[in-house]
């Protein structure tokens, strides 16, 4: 088979420079974390997180007939592909500063993350409430259907590849 030279030159353009690559991943990285701050709120602790693990804000789209706005909730899944963390997202409130960490399966508190304006020994049982509610929410977030229990749940699936 004979490549004329138009086509070996759009050969040629395919191939990827790897280190290339990488850094055009590293500045896209940097430009989506500048513009979402609360996705990297626990950045700087002892267990790094991989960058390209994390995922989309589950109630961005959400207005205020939801019990976590948009405007005023960040709430995420992460994953990191440890075995010893069950599926969970990040409720984040920074007016007040808290944040904390929520089984999807179950809707019930499993960390507190930081407990911002609220007492040491606040149970946070509001709140665990208000994620009852909007589990059974239909989601609003794009390109998913279902609940928002379950919009969460294929998040943590996309993320956590086992």
């Amino acid at each position: 088979m004979k490549i004329n030279k138009y086509k070996l030159n759009e050969i040629k353009s395919m191939i990827i420079d790897e280190t290339k690559l990488g850094n055009n991943v590293k500045e896209t990285n940097k430009k989506v974390f500048n513009e979402a701050p609360a996705l990297i709120t626990n950045y700087g602790t002892s267990h790094s997180r991989n960058i390209l693990n994390e995922m989309a804000r589950l109630n961005k789209k959400d207005d205020s007939q939801s019990p976590f706005p948009g405007n005023n909730y960040k709430i995420w899944a992460q994953g990191d592909n440890s075995s010893h963390k069950p599926p969970h997202m990040h409720i984040y409130y920074p007016k007040d500063g808290w944040e904390i960490k929520v089984f999807i399966g179950n809707g019930q508190l499993w960390q507190v993350v930081s407990y911002g304006n609220r007492g040491k020994r606040d149970m946070l049982s509001d709140i665990i409430r208000k994620v009852q509610q909007w589990f059974l929410l239909d989601t609003r977030m794009p390109g998913r259907f279902g609940t928002n229990q379950e919009a969460a749940l294929h998040e943590w699936d996309a993320c956590n590849d086992d």
